[in-house]
């Protein structure tokens, strides 16, 4: 397994957002995590991400725990979040975004070395490595036409996919998706399912967070269901929606 959960759980004051959550994420697994609003699943990707410190539990990536581990440590082990709205620089290209975000994988390949990359001295062929991801990574999110757009001057579905796109550019081997397609028309939603189908062909795990069930349900292997932030079901997509738990959840016992 590439991540194993167990007993996660997350206080704020007295509300428990996440509650002695225990899963695994297998290599190459596409998850989707389900749940109504406040059922935890934001909190669960921050937690794994080191954006939150857990008040119980384990998270193991591989073969080491990273519970409480900062943020950049985690994603430049290979743990790489998205956020629902990616805060972007409006004058900034797609391009010069993404060239940006890269830095991860210059740590990861260079350590301090990557500093010389600031001024072009001894950087070997860093810079051209990263002109190449760049290239590679606008290809697979369909990013190609927009390449020398600004960011101001993007569809909210662009910005979506830029920032994919910014993750990407720090090599994940798991990246944790929160609500891709919240606020998308139906084409855009065929092309971010397009686009995470081509991720996981070239050997990105994918764990989705989002509110079209319909969505989740054909991309994803394996599902999790979530309520008042404990696990309330979990199985292939069609069995979890079927389940009269996760039913209830979202429509109300007189439904179950």
């Amino acid at each position: 397994m590439l991540l194993e959960v167990s007993g996660l759980t997350k206080r704020f004051g007295g509300l428990t957002a996440v509650a002695d959550l225990s899963f695994s994420i297998g290599a190459g697994e596409i998850v989707g995590v389900f749940g109504p609003n406040g059922s935890g699943k934001t909190t669960l990707l921050s937690l794994i991400a080191g954006v939150h410190a857990p008040s119980a539990g384990k998270i193991i990536w591989k073969t080491g725990e990273i519970q409480g581990d900062r943020p950049h440590d985690i994603a430049a082990a290979g743990v790489v979040k998205t956020f629902q709205n990616p805060q972007l620089f409006a004058e900034l290209s797609v391009y010069e975004h993404l060239i940006i975000a890269g830095h991860l994988m210059l740590k990861r390949r260079l350590g301090w070395r990557r500093i010389a990359t600031l001024i072009n001295a001894g950087a070997g062929n860093a810079g051209g490595d990263l002109e190449r991801r760049a290239g590679e990574v606008l290809g697979l999110c369909r990013l190609e036409a927009a390449r020398d757009q600004t960011a101001a001057e993007l569809s909210y579905g662009e910005e979506k996919m830029l920032g994919v796109a910014m993750a990407l550019m720090c090599e994940p081997q798991l990246l944790l998706l929160d609500e891709p397609a919240s606020g998308l028309g139906q084409a855009e939603i065929e092309n971010l399912e397009a686009v995470l189908r081509d991720l996981r062909s070239h050997g990105t795990t994918l764990c989705i967070i989002d509110h079209k069930v319909g969505f989740l349900g054909k991309l994803a292997d394996r599902a999790i269901s979530l309520h008042h932030g404990a696990k309330i079901a979990e199985g292939t997509p069609a069995e979890v929606l079927r389940d009269p738990s996760v039913i209830a959840a979202y429509l109300g016992h007189r439904h179950d």
